[in-house]
């Protein structure tokens, strides 16, 4: 499984930008195989694109977050996971947990001084995860 780890600070727009790759990845013939909104408003969902299945999980608050994003990825069998980690959580360990073939890549998103900023930096950032996506 490659996984994307979206790392920022809280209200950086991780969520959004995961949001939007989502988004995109429907615009290009995505089909949704699962989707659940936590109660807090993060969501995860499971979409086949190119043969491939694909795993968003938005939750990332704490560590804890980070292994069930991971066991989610596993246990549906996902080829790319897309998930979030806050900035400040030692996310190392649940890491340290997962096959070595298995390809990590951590993807920073800074928090923009304004809306258009984030947006600008949220759209950036889905269209780069998204590049990755189709071109792997």
């Amino acid at each position: 499984m490659k996984i994307f780890l979206i790392y920022g600070e809280k209200d950086a727009g991780k969520s959004t930008a995961c949001s939007k790759i989502l988004k995109l990845l429907l615009a290009l013939s995505a089909k949704v195989k699962f989707y659940d909104i936590f109660s807090w408003g993060d969501f995860k969902t499971l979409v086949t694109f190119k043969n491939k299945l694909i795993g968003i999980y938005t939750p990332g608050d704490e560590r804890a977050h980070l292994r069930e994003a991971i066991a989610f990825g596993y246990d549906n069998g996902c080829d790319i996971l897309v998930a979030t980690v806050r900035k400040g959580i030692a996310y190392n360990a649940p890491l340290e947990e997962i096959s070595d073939k298995d390809e990590t890549e951590r993807v920073d998103i800074a928090k923009g001084a304004d809306e258009a900023e984030m947006e600008h930096i949220e759209n950036g950032l889905a269209v780069d995860i998204l590049n990755k996506i189709y071109n792997d």
